[in-house]
């Protein structure tokens, strides 16, 4: 390594290929590179030299917004040695401060859903959308390579639901924005993550009794008298189940709002079904 600080043009060069960023170097004396999320501009320049007998060279740098108010400036160390510039325009540009601003509409409007959810870094990823959920588990927004800079250049939302250490469903993939708000919601609705903020999806279900018509009975029983938002909805529905030679039949009141409910999970896991199989 030589006492002699990197050259503009070598910096802009280092700037391209080891932070992934449009940099130029102008006439030799500036670099300016662009920011890919919010669009802002990086400027660094050396520093006049104070008189010293071994004088600390420096690169100052100012931000500006794309309509050129400048909201930031600072100092760098200036040496032959591009890296530590490069990592800092790298913590700059792709940090969470600067790429979580351009998701907030997509929070926003997920929140409006009633789903709460972040930008958080990932390793090895980037970031993702992450929704944390009542029962622990959590609903991943992005794909395998991350969010990209904008949310204007995602080109499939993937979402899938996650445990702590497995995974539980794909929930949508597709490029619409409001189809995958529409289909995460429901799935939630559909699993009852938010049925009456206490039923934990994921939860183990019972083994006692085997699959089959006394479970079935036994399920929508309990299920229609679990609380209820509203006890007066008028209408219903009567079942009666029986063993498939006829024998063995049970008959059970189930009130309109369960009977909403059942409706709601048999059509999402009849989609579910048609799109990813049983």
């Amino acid at each position: 390594m030589t006492d002699n600080p990197i050259s503009m043009t070598d910096l802009a060069t280092a700037l391209r290929e080891g932070a992934q960023l449009e940099a130029h170097g102008l006439y030799g004396k500036q670099v300016v590179f662009t920011l890919p999320s919010s669009g802002d501009q990086i400027t660094l320049w050396p520093a006049p030299p104070k008189p010293a007998s071994r004088p600390i060279l420096k690169l100052l740098w100012m931000r500006r917004t794309p309509q050129d108010n400048v909201v930031a400036r600072g100092e760098l160390p200036w040496t032959s040695d591009a890296k530590p510039v490069v990592d800092w325009a790298i913590s700059m540009a792709y940090s969470a401060d600067e790429i979580a601003p351009q998701y907030a509409p997509v929070l926003t409007t997920l929140h409006e859903h009633g789903i709460r959810a972040s930008v958080v870094p990932v390793q090895g990823v980037g970031f993702l959308i992450r929704a944390d959920l009542p029962d622990s588990t959590h609903l991943i927004i992005g794909g395998p390579e991350g969010l990209p800079s904008r949310a204007d250049q995602v080109k499939q939302w993937h979402v899938q639901h996650e445990g702590a250490d497995d995974h539980i469903a794909v929930v949508h993939h597709s490029p619409d924005l409001h189809q995958m708000i529409n289909d995460t919601k429901r799935y939630l609705q559909a699993t009852a993550i938010r049925y009456g903020g206490r039923h934990p999806l994921g939860a183990p279900a019972p083994e006692e009794q085997e699959d089959g018509p006394d479970k079935l009975y036994s399920l929508i029983s309990e299920l229609s008298g679990l609380r209820r938002v509203d006890r007066t909805a008028p209408g219903g529905a009567l079942m009666t189940i029986f063993d498939a030679d006829g024998y063995n039949s049970a008959t059970i009141a189930v009130p309109a709002e369960i009977v909403t409910r059942i409706n709601r999970l048999l059509s999402v896991e009849l989609q579910v079904i048609k799109i990813y199989g049983g």
